[in-house]
């Protein structure tokens, strides 16, 4: 009998908050692809959430996610940071910090990015850690 409730509570509570984001998952990152630009804070927060230690050694995932992430920042500037200090609790901010500072594709203009994030009034520990990690990148990238 408490089996079957607590089945019937997981498939409740999973039809009424959607899926559990899984880390290192390719589908958000293609649904991030078609739509960054236009993206909501829901997909934001998703796309953040795929970021963690077991996608080190996942190389297409590192590639694409790394190249999302630069989109993401020059594209939709003020929506990413305000979701990452929204979600700073939940996000693994280690490996966000990694790869923000470690792009992978060169023609990112790092120094665009930084003005942009720089206007923003978001928390300053936030703001300077994450301007530090665009500019250790943009060191990497020059």
């Amino acid at each position: 009998m408490r089996f079957s409730i607590l089945t019937i509570l997981t498939l409740v509570t999973t039809t009424l908050f959607g899926q559990t984001i899984q880390k290192c998952d390719g589908t958000v990152l293609l649904s991030t692809s078609e739509k960054i630009g236009k993206l909501n804070q829901k997909e934001v927060t998703e796309f953040l959430l795929t970021f963690g230690q077991e996608c080190r050694n996942n190389v297409e995932y590192s590639e694409w996610s790394n190249e999302l992430l630069f989109s993401l920042l020059d594209k939709q500037t003020d929506l990413t940071v305000k979701t990452i200090e929204k979600e700073e609790k939940i996000i693994e901010m280690d490996e966000f910090f990694d790869d923000l500072s470690s792009p992978i594709h060169d023609p990112i203009n790092i120094k665009n990015i930084i003005s942009k994030i720089e206007k923003i009034k978001f928390k300053k520990e936030l703001k300077d850690k994450i301007i530090e990690r665009l500019r250790t990148a943009d060191g990497k990238t020059n």
